[in-house]
């Protein structure tokens, strides 16, 4: 059973087969998830430095609290921003053609539900994996996640800035996850910098290769390169969310351990 990495098989798919969309099986998955990360009762952690820092007196459990409000936030935009598209004149049509293309073909739902371009990352796809990752990995991890979207959300906004017809509900919200995540980034790397004074910034991230799709001038081929990215932006919002609040509380060892939904 995987743990973040949401690996979709015929299988998998034809287990759930009742469900009606893609969404669906995403939330199934992600549930199991959840219950697993629970089972990480022995994660190794680094040293962890609380003393005073040159970024203020900001503890590390603050730090927390405020990258987890930014996900949150990130999370509600983007599930916002997805109904819109789904609801919308503007996309609606395209949108659900894509699914129900999907139920016409399993391995074609397979091939793109698995192509996210963060999935290149070495995440733990077992409780065993998890267990042998170090908090300040995990904070790795999270930072590469978020700083492989600063590029597509950059790109995303120019195009629905340009495109006829695209609504203001979807283009605000857009720029609100693009400025929220320069955010976030910015905070991923103050913890790190307290865990871990003097660690040098990782220069290699997953490198979004959608661009070319996204400002095609075949219509079902942008809307397409739409519809990939907003489902690949909501399962890496979910797992920097998850990952958040499960090191937050290796931290402080709260009552957010103990519930699923924390």
């Amino acid at each position: 059973m995987v743990i973040v990495k949401l690996k979709f098989t015929e299988k998998t798919i034809g287990s759930f087969g009742s469900m009606t969309n893609e969404c669906d099986y995403y939330w199934v998955l992600l549930l199991l998830s959840v219950s697993n990360l629970l089972q990480w009762e022995n994660v190794t952690c680094a040293p962890i430095h609380e003393n005073k820092t040159e970024q203020g007196d900001v503890s590390l459990k603050d730090l927390f609290d405020h990258a987890i409000t930014l996900s949150q936030t990130t999370s509600a935009l983007t599930t916002e921003m997805r109904k819109l598209f789904f609801s919308d004149g503007f996309s609606a049509n395209m949108f659900k053609k894509f699914v129900l293309d999907f139920f016409k073909d399993k391995m074609y739902m397979i091939k793109i539900l698995n192509s996210c371009h963060t999935f290149s990352l070495n995440t733990p796809e077992t409780v065993e994996e998890a267990r042998d990752i170090s908090f300040e990995d995990f904070l790795k991890m999270i930072l590469s996640i978020v700083h492989s979207w600063n590029n597509p959300l950059h790109h995303l906004v120019t195009e629905l800035g340009g495109m006829k017809g695209a609504p203001d509900a979807i283009l605000s919200r857009a720029k609100g996850v693009e400025t929220i995540n320069s955010e976030l980034l910015e905070n991923i790397m103050t913890i790190l910098s307290k865990i871990h004074p003097g660690l040098k910034e990782n220069e290699t991230y997953p490198v979004w290769t959608d661009l070319a799709s996204l400002q095609a001038a075949d219509e079902e081929c942008h809307f397409f390169a739409l519809y990939k990215l907003f489902y690949c932006l909501r399962v890496d919002t979910y797992t920097i969310d998850l990952y958040l609040k499960y090191l937050r509380c290796l931290l402080v060892k709260g009552d957010i351990c103990s519930s699923l939904e924390f």
